[in-house]
């Protein structure tokens, strides 16, 4: 009799857990949909991007910015940005794209995952095709 109790009991306690997993995922699921809806507008890091920042003291940096394919050097100190630069010289502008090309390390986790998922899905779609075909 005990025994029944128990697992009726862990059945409950499980189904409960994954009843509340499941809640908290999809609040986080729509949180960031939300956010992300209300978030800075068009850009979506396509027409900025920070290349580099150097911290020279404390609130105090220089930044380079691509901003529509030109480089912008922007001094960041307490609460102003002054654009001390642009840069146009075609060897500076070689230099650093040979530079970011170097930077580029390898691929994060969550892009790993993505190849890994479409790689899935693709071969799963060529074996249902052969499968449909035979």
């Amino acid at each position: 009799m005990g025994g029944v109790d128990f697992l009726s009991s862990l059945v409950k306690m499980v189904s409960a857990l994954a009843v509340v997993l499941g809640i908290m995922i999809a609040a986080m699921y729509f949180l960031k949909k939300f956010i992300k809806g209300a978030g800075t507008g068009v850009d979506d890091g396509k027409f900025i991007k920070i290349i580099s920042t150097r911290y020279i003291g404390p609130k105090c940096s220089i930044m380079l910015m691509d901003v529509l394919s030109n480089i912008i050097v922007v001094g960041l100190a307490n609460n102003q940005i002054t654009m001390l630069t642009t840069i146009s010289d075609p060897q500076a502008l070689e230099h650093l794209k040979n530079f970011q090309r170097e930077k580029q390390g390898p691929a994060s986790v969550f892009d790993n995952l993505a190849s890994y998922r479409s790689k899935l899905m693709l071969s799963s779609r060529t074996r249902k095709g052969s499968s449909e075909n035979a």
